[in-house]
């Protein structure tokens, strides 16, 4: 697979940090003025229709189309004037933009309603579980120039790799993944929790690197596997008594109390550095949230 030269994921999250810092931060008038200059020409030249983009960067493609017109986007500077002018505009689009991030926090609180009772109607049915997190990412020297065609591209084959069974997803009673894209580093990356028999498997450490082993399988070599099931991992939750992976007793209510808190990080908007996770450009009928028994 041949990857793109420019750096789209994080030019697109540039963008989309723009106008909620022009609409909610504390950026200046310079601030604005100088990352306009930054991003405007290259952003406009990697637009793709068959993409579908947040609803800042919807704002920030409106916002500059009225004031550009039909200039070609190499030829554009962006002085004081037409600084000024987006900014006004960029405003009437702020009531929008909150109802769709209000939209949402309540499509992420409705994932987690239905997620919560799959993975409790799994404990009461099992007397163990194997409980197997990682985070599906890309190699630091290339991420940034993974489109979200190739994110999709990758998942399909993830996906049919869970659905059919193939080697580290065999024994697999349910999983559960969300889709996100960083903010510093616009990287896209997937939170995947596996839930397997207790009874048929018990090496969670080896079923996490197996997983590993087949997200580089399938990104031909470009992905990067974050594994929470290591020893050093859950010492420390273990320690606060907060360990919620791993192998999981029905009988015992704390394990289970862990296991579903560990389960809903997925579906939780908010992340513990305050960072801005959200897929800020996805494909059309693509969804940034799914779960399923591996047969369904």
């Amino acid at each position: 697979m041949i990857y793109s030269t420019v750096n789209q994921s994080q030019l697109i999250s540039n963008v989309d940090r723009l106008v909620r810092d022009v609409l909610f931060g504390t950026i200046n008038f310079q601030q604005i003025k100088s990352q306009l200059n930054e991003f405007y020409y290259s952003f406009m030249i990697s637009l793709n229709t068959e993409d579908r983009y947040s609803k800042p960067i919807q704002a920030f493609i409106e916002t500059t189309n009225i004031i550009i017109g039909n200039d070609y986007p190499y030829n554009v500077f962006w002085d004081d004037e037409k600084t000024e002018q987006f900014i006004n505009l960029l405003s009437s689009c702020e009531k929008g933009i909150k109802k769709d991030y209000s939209v949402w926090r309540y499509q992420s609180n409705q994932n987690s309603k239905k997620l919560e009772p799959n993975i409790r109607t799994l404990i009461a049915d099992h007397p163990r579980l194997l409980f197997v997190r990682v985070d599906l990412k890309y190699i630091q020297e290339i991420s940034n120039h993974i489109t979200i065609h190739d994110f999709n591209f990758h998942m399909k084959k993830l996906r049919d790799a869970i659905h059919n069974g193939d080697t580290c997803f065999t024994h697999l009673l349910h999983y559960a993944l969300s889709l996100e894209q960083g903010e510093d580093n616009g990287g896209f990356h997937c939170h995947l929790l596996l839930i397997f028999d207790g009874e048929k498997h018990y090496k969670d450490k080896y079923l996490a690197d197996q997983v590993g082993q087949k997200w580089q399988a399938i990104t031909e070599g470009v992905g990067y596997c974050f594994i929470l099931n290591t020893k050093e991992y859950k010492e420390s939750f273990a320690r606060y008594g907060k360990l919620g992976i791993g192998m999981i007793h029905r009988n015992n209510l704390q394990e289970v109390e862990n296991a579903v808190n560990a389960a809903l990080y997925l579906t939780r908007p908010d992340k513990p550095d305050g960072s801005y996770q959200r897929l800020k450009v996805s494909l059309p009928n693509m969804k940034a949230f799914g779960q399923s028994r591996p047969k369904d």
